[in-house]
């Protein structure tokens, strides 16, 4: 009896250790998917065009589940081109109720493992920034270590954004580069 019982815990044990593994949801997944694509210039995710944007905008083919939309954003600086991945996870009117969907993101990305195209593992993290209704928008910037290959090229943002009578949550994946020479100003 006390084998079984030893047994049937070291079981629950180990369910529990995969089931909270780095990739137990597919926020993770498809960030992991779209940093794979940066290389591309998101030329595997891009989907049809999106008419009347300042830039040319395209719907993206691949989002994060219960996603509101989710774009590709291309612009031009000095003849060099800058990309932008964008989606809107949230709205909501109620600041509390966007505030704590914002930390449950955050929780859900940070100490994320990305395995990019031909390179070593990267630690997606950041730290908690919590939002406050005085400001129109809250952003966290993950720090993707070691910084090495495209994690030296990226950005990731998660951005919490009073827009007119809705809070936004909205998840950025953009080249570092263009943001530094005010290329691609990614405003949520």
């Amino acid at each position: 009896m006390k084998n079984a019982w030893l047994f049937c815990l070291a079981l629950c044990l180990a369910i529990t250790g995969y089931s909270q593994g780095v990739f137990s949801n597919q926020t993770n997944f498809i960030l992991e998917k779209v940093v794979q694509e940066y290389s591309t210039q998101f030329a595997g995710i891009k989907g049809k065009p999106l008419p009347a944007a300042a830039d040319p905008s395209f719907a993206s083919t691949l989002s994060i589940p219960g996603a509101i939309s989710t774009t590709i954003i291309e612009s031009t600086q000095k003849e060099k081109p800058a990309h932008c991945w964008q989606s809107v996870l949230f709205a909501n009117d109620n600041f509390g109720t966007a505030s704590a969907k914002f930390e449950t993101l955050f929780n859900q990305i940070r100490n994320t493992i990305i395995k990019p195209v031909d390179e070593k593992p990267v630690i997606v993290n950041g730290l908690f920034v919590r939002p406050s209704q005085d400001k129109l928008w809250t952003t966290i910037q993950f720090d993707m270590l070691p910084p090495s290959g495209i994690a030296q090229k990226l950005n990731i943002d998660l951005v919490l954004y009073h827009r007119q009578t809705q809070w936004e949550i909205i998840l950025t994946v953009y080249d570092k580069e263009r943001t530094a020479n005010g290329a691609l100003a990614v405003s949520p």
